[in-house]
């Protein structure tokens, strides 16, 4: 999911870009801890979905070069607010387009630029200040660097929620190291077309963790069934933005609930099947009435 850009003739300020799995995993806590203080400084809610959000757009929109990236950056940066509200419609729009199938998991990070009214001024300031700490610390470059070896939503997720929030959600983030090291000792390597499952995804370390040991092996994440359960709903949703960081492919199925005691994988199948379906319902209409008004235009063109 690219972001719509064009080249700049002057390189943008020097931002921070890791080096070493290590390194990215510094930077990582450096954004979370960046946008966490944006957030509290600028806002009194505790929504923090509308963070996450926020993160979450600007990473899938990262841009494949640098020229684009400070492009993106520059515009973000001098937007106005109908500009920035703008930006955060239409890239949850594209990725309702591009993956229906994460979309029922995803739509509480979309929700927030939907609303009836639309968000207040004050919001959109603090939006903009989280949109500033994230550059400044660096998404973009960490991304580019990293985006196989780190999971970016792990720290920022913990970061955002008090200790106290954690602990009742049994909600913990498993540092890459050690999810590389599980990801390595359980069993085999997964085959093109076998079945990973991670009853406790949270926001998908260990699955981060078994698709670079997969690729480091030779083989293509792609190929592999992934099927993520947990009863956090926001980890779940930052888990699809994940699956796009971390190109997991198209065999994806993300579930809430409990795997002791729910129906949850008839849920989330059924759940995807509906919004799968709508979505192409809405996409032909969406052709069909281009085509209505090119016709349109065409006979007024007639004499």
């Amino acid at each position: 999911m690219g972001a719509s850009s064009r080249p700049v003739r002057a390189a943008g300020p020097a931002r921070p870009r890791p080096t070493t799995p290590a390194g990215a995993l510094a930077q990582a806590h450096r954004i979370a801890e960046a946008v966490d203080q944006a957030w509290h400084t600028a806002s009194a809610s505790d929504r923090i979905e509308i963070p996450l959000s926020v993160v979450a757009a600007l990473a899938v929109r990262t841009p494949d070069n640098a020229d684009e990236r400070a492009w993106v950056a520059t515009q973000l940066t001098d937007t106005d607010d109908d500009g920035l509200l703008g930006f955060l419609r239409a890239t949850w729009q594209l990725f309702a387009h591009v993956r229906p199938d994460l979309f029922p998991r995803v739509a509480l990070l979309a929700a927030p630029w939907f609303t009836d009214p639309a968000p207040d001024r004050d919001l959109l300031r603090a939006v903009r200040r989280v949109v500033d700490a994230t550059l400044r610390a660096g998404l973009h470059e960490l991304l580019d660097a990293a985006r196989y070896d780190i999971d970016l939503f792990g720290p920022l997720l913990s970061v955002l929620r008090t200790r106290g929030a954690r602990a009742a959600r049994g909600q913990y983030y498993t540092p890459p190291d050690v999810a590389d090291l599980l990801a390595r000792f359980d069993g085999g390597m997964p085959q093109a077309g076998e079945r990973v499952f991670e009853p406790t995804a949270g926001t998908g370390g260990l699955l981060r963790a078994a698709a670079q040991a997969i690729r480091d092996a030779g083989g293509d994440p792609r190929t592999i069934r992934w099927v993520a359960l947990d009863l956090d709903e926001l980890a779940l949703a930052t888990l699809a933005v994940n699956v796009i960081i971390w190109d997991l492919g198209p065999q994806v199925l993300i579930g809430h609930g409990d795997v002791l005691a729910d129906d949850w994988q008839d849920r989330a199948l059924r759940e995807r099947a509906e919004t799968v379906a709508v979505a192409g319902r809405v996409q032909q209409a969406t052709r069909a009435l281009a085509l209505l008004r090119r016709l349109d235009r065409t006979d007024s063109d007639l004499p």
